[in-house]
């Protein structure tokens, strides 16, 4: 062989190899772009998940809240009930203590308008 048709050759080859790695790199290219695409969809799944899960968190969030201000108001109630209670008891163990048999004084007529005219202590 003369070396013209080597050289001939040897481009000939040469632009098979560079074909070969065009066609490679054109094959890797769109399995890329199907990957991209693929992750783009997982992407988009996932954020609309997480939208998902945001809504329901804000929906229970909610009703905790609201739940937690009615045991709140029922339990200041209760509180206010259990004081008033407690008062009340008192204030009737003081009235046997001391020998109160009403809770308004029962004050004669006469006797009322001395009291009135009696000077403090």
């Amino acid at each position: 062989m003369k070396p013209s048709e080597w050289s001939w050759l040897r481009r000939r080859v040469e632009k098979n190899q560079l074909r070969a790695r065009l066609y490679e790199a054109e094959g890797e290219a769109a399995r890329l772009r199907d990957e991209v695409s693929q992750l783009r969809t997982e992407v988009s799944n996932e954020k609309k998940q997480k939208e998902d899960l945001q809504l329901r968190l804000d929906v229970q969030k909610e009703e905790l809240e609201r739940d937690f201000a009615v045991e709140r108001e029922e339990l200041a109630a209760d509180y206010q009930q259990q004081v008033d209670d407690t008062f009340i008891f008192g204030y009737r163990c003081c009235m046997k203590k001391n020998d109160i048999k009403r809770d308004t004084p029962s004050i004669p007529p006469g006797e009322e308008k001395k009291l009135h005219e009696k000077p403090a202590p």
